[in-house]
């Protein structure tokens, strides 16, 4: 049986879970035990195949056993990497670690399994399009090891933690190009996925920010989007259908960083 991988199961994590998991196993994995029990237990509950391990992205070791776990489950089909913090959840450091990191020790650990028709699709955001980074810093978070990430954006918006996270999730952005090379070498593909303000708990809370605000108050489409909007994106990222797409971003947001750009 193939191996669905999903971590971090807020209402991302587990849309995307039911979408992918019906026929195949599920690992779920979270650092919020509640959490994932509770998405375990209504995934199970409707008849999925789910196992469960606790973890945190910013943790080498931790991710290191979920991708030992994983490879005794089955064949690597998808992974699907939804953790994240925001900035009114975390300070710029911590954003740091979990959005930025995290990405890069996943992917790294991830390769390793990864076969011909795996994908691997990471969660990372429109506000990777709202900072300006130079080449040589673009070049570094591309490309420097998982292990002198951090060291590169030290002192980087250390107190503006909404342009750490921009610059985490521009990152993030980079990181997935930039693998697209040694997954293919694997006949596999990786891609990212770039949500616009998304009705999840931490998409809901990020609207009591002004800036956020006005974001949605200008979406050309006139509404929040939805776990399934990215949930569908996912699908079909991670299908036969989307075979020649790799190493590139897909923006769902409705248009906002259209508007914003244009105005």
């Amino acid at each position: 049986m193939e191996l669905i991988v999903v971590i971090g199961v807020g209402g991302m994590g587990t849309a995307c879970a039911r979408r992918l998991g019906s026929g195949h196993r599920l690992l779920l994995a979270d650092c919020d035990a509640k959490q994932l029990q509770s998405a375990a237990g209504e995934l199970s509950a409707d008849g999925f195949d789910v196992r469960t391990q606790m973890m945190d992205v910013s943790d080498r070791e931790a991710v290191a056993q979920l991708a030992e776990a994983a490879r005794h489950l089955g064949p690597l089909r998808t992974l699907v990497l939804t953790a994240g913090v925001s900035p009114l959840m975390a300070g710029s450091a911590r954003i740091y670690e979990v959005d930025l990191l995290g990405t890069a020790l996943v992917l790294d650990a991830f390769v390793e399994l990864a076969r011909a028709g795996s994908v691997a699709v990471v969660i990372a955001s429109m506000a990777g399009s709202f900072i300006p980074v130079s080449a040589e810093l673009e070049r570094a978070l591309a490309s420097l090891p998982a292990a002198q990430l951090l060291d590169a954006v030290a002192g980087l918006h250390r107190d503006e933690p909404q342009l750490a996270y921009c610059l985490a999730k521009r990152g993030t952005q980079l990181r997935v190009q930039a693998a697209a090379l040694p997954w293919a070498a694997r006949g596999a593909r990786v891609v990212s996925v770039s949500p616009g303000l998304i009705a999840t708990p931490m998409g809901r809370l990020e609207q009591s920010s002004p800036e956020v605000a006005a974001v949605l108050a200008n979406c050309p489409l006139k509404r929040i989007g939805n776990t399934e909007d990215i949930a569908a994106a996912v699908q079909w990222l991670a299908s036969p259908a989307a075979g020649y797409v790799t190493g590139t971003d897909l923006r769902i947001d409705g248009g906002s960083v259209a508007a914003l750009l244009a105005g």
